[in-house]
């Protein structure tokens, strides 16, 4: 019998990709959030944040790669990367474009630096931190997991729209 937490064949990849989308929209959300307040105070010290929030990208990416059989790393990193690319440019351009309807603020340099670092990141966990490495035992992508992504994303998301009284 397979254990439903640890298991060696992992999540279907549709599951996986589901994943990726929902944290891409998530952790999209989680760096704004982490963005707000020192935005507010310096447009400078906000972008700085922004560039920090790259970690929280990177960790994620690992976190991801947890999930995935060390056989399947090199169509998920891609994947993964298009996911976390994707969720945030549309994002943007609702956020930025429609919601907001401030579209200059959106392309700016370090917007798509950004984009470029959103995008390289797992592939630079992937590639160099994880070099060589496999994992012992793949994590299973739980539906508690694919809930509780989406919902740190809906909370981020109304702390991120409620903080624009500050802006």
């Amino acid at each position: 019998m397979v254990d439903d937490q640890h298991n060696f064949h992992g999540s279907s990849f549709p599951r996986r990709l589901l994943w990726y989308i929902l944290i891409g929209f998530s952790l999209y959300w989680v760096s704004n959030a982490l963005v707000v307040f020192p935005w507010i105070l310096s447009r400078t010290l906000g972008i700085i944040t922004m560039i920090l929030s790259t970690v929280l990208w990177g960790y994620i990416a690992f976190y991801c790669l947890k999930h995935v059989p060390g056989n399947k790393w090199n169509k998920d990193t891609f994947f993964m990367a298009l996911s976390f690319l994707l969720t945030g440019i549309v994002q943007d351009y609702f956020f930025y474009a429609v919601y907001r309807k401030i579209p200059e603020e959106l392309y700016k340099p370090t917007t798509f630096f950004a984009y470029s670092l959103t995008f390289l990141m797992p592939f630079f966990i992937r590639y160099v931190i994880l070099k060589g490495h496999n994992f012992k035992k793949v994590l299973f992508i739980t539906s508690i997991k694919l809930s509780l992504t989406l919902m740190i994303g809906i909370l981020a998301f109304l702390f991120t729209v409620w903080s624009m009284k500050y802006w």
